[in-house]
C-alpha cells in the first residue's frame, strides 16, 4: 500500500471532522425580551385596577438653564399588571411573599411547550399532562428546575384585537371571562413528577378561562410548592424549545403578592428549534466525496 493510500482515510478523517466543527460552531447567543411594554389600555384581568401613567413634569431643570433637563412621572396600577410574577403568597396564607423569593428561585433553564395546533380557537382549552408527555416524547424530559412556558397563541392578541379576543369579552364580569390555561392535572404532575421552578403562559393566566372565576385550582397547586407563575408572557414564537436560559425579575415590592417582571431569554447559539445542534450533512458528505476523489 502506497504511503498516500495508507495516510487518505487519516486526512479523511481529520478534514472531516475539522468541517464538522466549522458546521457546528455556534453563534452569538441572543437576547429575546418576553415582556409586554405596559401602557394605558392594556389588557387587564377585570377586578385590577387598570394602569394609569402620569406626567409629572418634561422640561428644564431649572429655569434659565435650557441645557439642563429633567422628566419624571407617576404610575398608579395593581400589582398584577401587564407581564407579572405571582409569588406564593398570592393564593397561599405564609408562603413567601415577592421579597421573600430566592434571586435563584429567578431564573433557569426555558422549556417552551407549544400547543397552539391542539388549541385551536379553544379559549377554554386546559392543557394536559398528555400534552406535556408529547412534547417530552419529541425534545426529552423537562430539566430540574427549569422555567416552563405554555405558549397558546393568545399572545398574538395582547395588543392587536384588545380584550373581545384576550379575554373573549369587554364586560367587567369575570364570569365571562375565557382564555386557555394548564389543566389541573397538568399542574399536578409537574408537581408530583417534575421539579420546575416557574410556569408561565402567554395568557391572563395559567387557570383557563373556565375554571378561573371559580377555584383558581391551578395557582392552589402550583404556588404552595414554590412554583411560581408568569402571566402574560410576550414573544413565546421567537424562542426555541430548548436552549435557553430566562430570568424573570419582578420589582422587589416588600409583602407584594406580585409585581410587573422584565422577562427575557438568553438563546445559546448552538441550539436549533429542536434544541439540538443543526449540522449540514449534504455539505460535509460532498466535502467526504471530494476528499475520496482527490486521493484515488
Amino acid at each position: 500500500m502506497a504511503a498516500t493510500d495508507a495516510f487518505s482515510p487519516l486526512v479523511i478523517l481529520v478534514l472531516l471532522g475539522l468541517h464538522c466543527g466549522c458546521l457546528g460552531q455556534s453563534e452569538e447567543p441572543r437576547l429575546i425580551d418576553l415582556t409586554w411594554t405596559m401602557e394605558e389600555g392594556m389588557n387587564m384581568y377585570p377586578t385590577h385596577a387598570e394602569y394609569r401613567f402620569t406626567i409629572v413634569y418634561r422640561g428644564e431643570l431649572a429655569p434659565g438653564y435650557p441645557e439642563s433637563y429633567l422628566e419624571s412621572n407617576n404610575l398608579f396600577m395593581s400589582e398584577h399588571t401587564g407581564t407579572h410574577l405571582d409569588a406564593p403568597a398570592h393564593f397561599v396564607p405564609g408562603a413567601w411573599r415577592l421579597d421573600e423569593i430566592p434571586l435563584g428561585h429567578l431564573t433557569g433553564p426555558g422549556v417552551v411547550v407549544d400547543v397552539r395546533n391542539k388549541i385551536g380557537n379553544n379559549s377554554d382549552y386546559a392543557i394536559t399532562q398528555q400534552d406535556l408527555q408529547d412534547w417530552e416524547r419529541q425534545y426529552g424530559r423537562i430539566p430540574d428546575d427549569s422555567i416552563l412556558l405554555l405558549r397558546t397563541g393568545w399572545g398574538e392578541w395582547y395588543w392587536d384585537q384588545g380584550p373581545k379576543a384576550y379575554l373573549s369579552t369587554e364586560s367587567q364580569d369575570i364570569n365571562l371571562v375565557h382564555f386557555p390555561g394548564l389543566h389541573p392535572e397538568g399542574a399536578q404532575w409537574l408537581v408530583d413528577n417534575r421539579k420546575v421552578k416557574m410556569v408561565g403562559i402567554d395568557t391572563m393566566g395559567p387557570d383557563s378561562g373556565e375554571e378561573s372565576a371559580k377555584d383558581g385550582w391551578v395557582h392552589r397547586i402550583l404556588l404552595p410548592n414554590n412554583v411560581l407563575i408568569l402571566e402574560n408572557v410576550a414573544h413565546l414564537d421567537k424562542m426555541p424549545p430548548t436552549g435557553s436560559t430566562v430570568y424573570a425579575m419582578p420589582i422587589k415590592i416588600g409583602q407584594g403578592s406580585g409585581a410587573p417582571a422584565r422577562v427575557f431569554a438568553i438563546v445559546d447559539g448552538r441550539t436549533s428549534t429542536a434544541g439540538l445542534s443543526t449540522p449540514n450533512w449534504a455539505a460535509m458528505l460532498s466535502t467526504v466525496f471530494l476528499l475520496m476523489l482527490a486521493f484515488m
